[in-house]
Order: C-alpha cells, then sequence, then structure tokens
C-alpha cells in the first residue's frame, strides 16, 4: 500500500511540470480538420437538399402536367361547343337562303308565265 502511494505520489509530481499548451501550429492543424469536417458536412446536406428539391419539383410537374392537361380537355370541348353553337344556325341560315333564292326564281318564273 505505501508502494502504491509512494508511486502516485511520484507520478503526481513528474507529470506537474507539463503543460498542456497548444502551439499556432497545433491550432492550425485543429482548425484546419474542423474547418474540412464542416465543409464535408455542409457538401453532404447540399447535396441531400438538391435531391430533396429536385423530387419535390418533379412531383409538383407531374401534378401541374395533369391539371393541365385536363384543362387542355376541357377548353377544347367548350370551344367545341362554341362552334356547334355557332355553325349550326349559320349552316342552317346558308340552307335556307338557298331555298329561299330557288323559291324566288321559280316565283319570278311564275309570274313570267
Amino acid at each position: 500500500m505505501k508502494t502504491l502511494l509512494a508511486l502516485l505520489i511520484l507520478s503526481c509530481v513528474i507529470a506537474s511540470p507539463v503543460s498542456a499548451e497548444l502551439t499556432d501550429a497545433d491550432l492550425n492543424k485543429i482548425r484546419l480538420i474542423v474547418k474540412e469536417e464542416v465543409k464535408t458536412e455542409i457538401d453532404a446536406s447540399e447535396k441531400r437538399l438538391k435531391e430533396y428539391i429536385d423530387v419535390r419539383i418533379n412531383a409538383l410537374d407531374k401534378r401541374l402536367s395533369s391539371r393541365i392537361d385536363m384543362l387542355l380537355v376541357f377548353l377544347i370541348g367548350i370551344l367545341a361547343l362554341i362552334a356547334v353553337a355557332i355553325g349550326v344556325p349559320a349552316w342552317q341560315n346558308m340552307k335556307y337562303n338557298s331555298l329561299q333564292k330557288q323559291i324566288d326564281t321559280l316565283s319570278e318564273k311564275l309570274e313570267i308565265q
């Protein structure tokens, strides 16, 4: 026990004059190591963020594309209905005008006879 206590005191006496100061070179090495670690973490974080944004943009693009397709079909349908609503009466009017011209020519022929 005494030996152990003596060795313990001796090791404390030997270790006490050692100073734990860091030199500028040591601090620069630590700064470089920390800077590299932070840079790799930032790069990894940016890469994950870019991938996440790309995934979200692709999902949004697909959703918008389907909605635009639906709106395009709806617009074409509305235009077709407008064309039919305007075209049918115009066609009937043309048909009526041609029949009216025939009637007028026939009535002129009858008057002449």
